[in-house]
């Protein structure tokens, strides 16, 4: 199973041609997201709907409240990996070993390694230190 980060997500969402091709290989049983990356990019649609009505967004509120519909469609498609007390165990244990990472890309990769998902991401570097990972790069 492959699990996308966030950003690798995000742009998969957004019909990126670069990843239209992997992505269409790719069974939609084998493909999940972290409840992690979810959640960053239901932020980013609420956003985006707040903005609207703010005046002050990319697109009007039709178009962000159709976005955040295709979302949730989109998400009902795959698996989501949940972020479990394993996970936040994992987690805690990097921190105590002062591996460095933002707080959701370390969740990312543990939700990934307790569910025995490939990691597939843009941002490999950022994920070098963590023991037992399985990454896959989609540069």
């Amino acid at each position: 199973m492959k699990a996308f980060d966030t950003d690798l997500l995000t742009e998969i969402l957004a019909g990126n041609p670069a990843y239209a091709e992997r992505i269409a290989n790719l069974p939609v049983a084998e493909q999940a997201a972290p409840i992690v990356a979810v959640e960053e990019i239901i932020r980013g649609r609420l956003n985006a709907i707040r903005q609207a009505e703010a005046g002050k967004g990319r697109v009007n509120i039709e178009q962000a409240y159709s976005l955040f519909e295709q979302t949730l469609d989109d998400f009902r498609e795959i698996k989501i990996l949940s972020f479990t007390e394993a996970a936040d165990a994992l987690l805690k244990e990097w921190r105590q070993k002062k591996i460095r990472g933002s707080t959701h890309d370390l969740r990312i990769a543990a939700s990934c390694i307790i569910h025995s998902a490939t990691l597939v991401t843009r941002n490999r570097r950022h994920l070098e230190k963590i023991a037992g990972r399985s990454v896959e790069s989609w540069e």
